[in-house]
């Protein structure tokens, strides 16, 4: 669908990232890493589905793939809208699981039939006007960035003029909210049996030189059950009241503690996936590989833990973007290793994992301690104690295992020590440094101006550490 590009990261951007202080360049490569992954993705599934699945390469889904070629040479931007869509990455990873017979009990001729209105979506936000007749075999009609439509029981197939809903004896204008504005609100259209569902937005404003928060809230999508934790359905008026409240608090502390990593949250952070709460109200949050920009949460009162969760969820992001263009572990490593903050043994590659975010509440909680009072600088202080122990013997596990790690996961461990050490946690034996020292303390440069080839890094921990050379990634 497009020449391939060559994405390129420094190894300034590279070693920010490790510190979890990803510099808005570097945010711009992963996204853009993003669209180009979920295009090949895309154009996989279709060569894979025409070679392997011929039977559910139905005459619907062909037409769905040329809308996708159509909505692309259109406007490209606004096909990569509706490409990172955060769900539409679970839904190319469940097609083409179930294509080459590695999936679960999914239901292939579903989802594939999909692609026609996933294509007819990108096509509209692409200022096309297609007409086409679909199939729906579950009666849920599936317009990604557009929302969703249910159709009356037995509806087998439906009739899409641009923005009209053809069924029969009747027709369905799906624009009469406009875009921007319908995902403002529920517009609470429903004729006889049918239901459209637009998608809400929250949006949080921030100080004028800061990014405001704008998240989708993903209470519709048929993807999105796939963060480990039973979803919400339909979020009422006064629950989306509460989240704006919640997210507006939080989003308020952040700004004001952290108003640079508030940034980040805002530039990888997208979508919200509300959960139900756990047992006696217990919070709960995830993210996921698949769906680039979403986070989980269950609702959450308290503003300090509602944005050191938002903190947790992103980092998980923004190294997960990463980990899709580079190995930062051996994937053959076969190895276990226990942290603190798991009770089971864990894969060396999901120890850096938890680390990388771990270490990214460390500054958190050293500045909620210095600025707040009471309860809540006596619990961050705790948690501060805590999680750096933690985090430096988890990274002490990290570099015990370092030849499981590629260079550039060497690298990233590297820096990711030199991030710990320098908020006052020492990674060469088991010591917490009291919060007061993380404080108001001058960052050293951290990078030498020549890269060097990944077999010249040095131990992680050495003085000096030689990036490796910039990361190419070919892709459509």
């Amino acid at each position: 669908m497009t020449e391939p590009m060559a994405l390129r990261m420094t190894a300034e951007d590279f070693g920010a990232l490790a510190r979890c202080r990803p510099a808005p360049s570097a945010l711009a490569v992963l996204r853009r890493a993003q669209s180009s992954r979920r295009l090949l993705l895309l154009t996989g599934l279709a060569d894979a589905a025409r070679r392997l699945a011929p039977e559910s390469w139905t005459a619907s889904a062909a037409a769905g793939w040329d809308l996708c070629v159509q909505a692309f040479e259109a406007n490209v931007q606004a096909f990569e809208e509706v490409l990172l869509h955060p769900h539409v990455g679970v839904w190319l990873a469940r097609c083409l699981r179930a294509v080459h017979g590695t999936g679960g009990d999914e239901d292939l001729a579903v989802d594939l039939a999909r692609l026609g209105t996933f294509g007819h979506a990108a096509a509209l936000r692409g200022g096309l006007r297609p007409r086409v007749a679909l199939p729906v075999p579950d009666g849920l009609l599936w317009l990604p960035t557009l929302g969703v439509v249910r159709l009356p029981e037995g509806t087998g197939t439906v009739r899409l003029d641009g923005w009209t809903l053809e069924l029969p004896g009747r027709e369905i204008n799906l624009h009469d909210n406009r875009l921007g504005q319908s995902e403002q609100r529920d517009n609470g259209h429903r004729d006889g049996a049918v239901c459209r569902f637009t998608p809400h937005r929250l949006v949080i404003p921030s100080a004028a030189s800061a990014p405001c928060l704008s998240v989708v809230v993903e209470d519709i999508d048929p993807y999105r059950d796939v963060h480990g934790f039973p979803v919400q359905s339909r979020q009422t008026p006064a629950q989306l009241m509460a989240w704006h409240a919640a997210l507006d608090e939080a989003w308020r502390l952040l700004n004001d503690l952290m108003p640079e990593r508030a940034a980040d949250c805002a530039g990888l952070w997208s979508a919200l996936v509300p959960l139900r709460p756990g047992p006696l109200g217990r919070g709960r949050s995830s993210s996921t590989r698949e769906a680039y920009g979403a986070v989980a949460v269950a609702p959450e009162r308290d503003p300090v833990r509602l944005a050191e969760t938002v903190l947790h969820e992103t980092s998980h992001i923004g190294l997960a973007a990463l980990t899709d263009l580079v190995d930062l572990a051996d994937p053959e490593d076969q190895t276990r290793h226990r942290v603190g903050w798991r009770p089971d043994p864990r894969p060396l590659g999901a120890v850096l994992t938890g680390t990388h975010a771990h270490l990214g509440l460390l500054e958190f909680w050293s500045r909620v301690y210095h600025e707040l009072g009471g309860a809540p600088a006596r619990a961050a202080e705790a948690r501060l104690y805590r999680y750096g122990r933690q985090v430096a013997a988890a990274l002490r596990v990290l570099q015990r295992n370092r030849t499981a790690l590629t260079s550039w996961g060497t690298y990233f461990v590297g820096c990711m020590t030199d991030e710990a050490e320098l908020l006052g946690f020492r990674v060469g034996r088991p010591m917490g440094i009291h919060p007061s020292v993380g404080s108001g303390v001058k960052r050293p440069t951290l990078f030498r101006a020549t890269p060097g080839e990944p077999e010249d890094i040095p131990p992680s921990g050495a003085a000096e550490v030689r990036p490796p050379p910039p990361h190419r990634l070919a892709a459509l």
